[in-house]
């Protein structure tokens, strides 16, 4: 008799797991238009170790809406190296669906067209091997150089929890459609420079990009949706992007 008491409560239960977690594809409507504006900003890029912190670059995000897309261009610049890192992506504005996705820094340039097929090239600098990128996949997908963009303009609020597919090209690991989580939403403070404490969410994400199982915990401004801070934590590497203030 109490064996078939908890197969019943578990058979109740699955379907509300289910609904607990919410997935989210690339569709018409998914955002508030309004978080949507042309911006610039810079973040320090630190690294943490013990009880010390050191810089050792700065990333610039620019996004431009351009008609009826939106291109957000990221430049590195790290400290121990004197070219710098520039990542570009153009998605749809309408459901944010991928255009195009490209990489260029001292290791390797990639170059992605997003459509019915997938096509581009991934060149390593090191070897000098350079490899042509074919793949059909499902619509629905996010390029996984969007997807943290994207997290500052979902309807985030309290206990706010999502699956996102992403799709990242990556020859030493993982190569196609992967998976982005949304693990918690939660509210905080943040104390700016210029506006006080501001009333934040504060989203803990992770996803399957990295093997060693990176997880992000970000800081984003509930009215305006400006990220403030992002610290990531890769194995036993703990780093800090921070908004710089004018």
């Amino acid at each position: 008799m109490k064996k078939s008491y908890l197969i019943l409560l578990l058979y109740v239960a699955l379907p509300l797991i289910g609904w607990s977690q919410e997935i989210i594809s690339a569709k018409k409507n998914l955002v508030d238009k309004k978080w949507i504006h042309n911006q610039n900003y810079q973040m320090e890029w630190t690294m943490l170790k013990d009880t010390s912190k050191f810089t050792i670059g700065f990333v610039d995000t620019k996004v431009e809406v351009l008609g009826d897309k939106i291109q957000v261009i990221t430049t590195v610049k790290m400290k121990s190296s004197p070219s710098s890192w520039i990542d570009s992506t153009i998605v749809k504005k309408a459901d944010f669906s991928p255009v195009y996705h490209a990489s260029y820094n001292a290791q390797r340039d990639m170059s992605i067209h997003f459509g019915t097929d997938i096509k581009g090239f991934y060149h390593d600098k090191t070897s000098g091997k350079k490899t042509a990128i074919a793949q059909q996949v499902a619509p629905g997908y996010f390029d996984s150089n969007f997807y943290p963009m994207l997290i500052n303009w979902l309807p985030l609020k309290t206990g706010f929890k999502a699956d996102l597919n992403i799709f990242d090209y990556n020859p030493n690991g993982k190569t196609g459609v992967i998976k982005a989580h949304i693990l918690s939403v939660s509210e905080g403070k943040y104390h700016t420079k210029n506006s006080g404490d501001r009333n934040v969410w504060i989203v803990e994400a992770s996803d399957e990009i990295s093997s060693t199982g990176g997880k992000s915990i970000y800081q984003i401004d509930q009215i305006t949706r400006q990220l403030y801070l992002q610290q990531i934590t890769m194995g036993s590497r703990i780093m800090e992007m921070k908004l710089l203030e004018p």
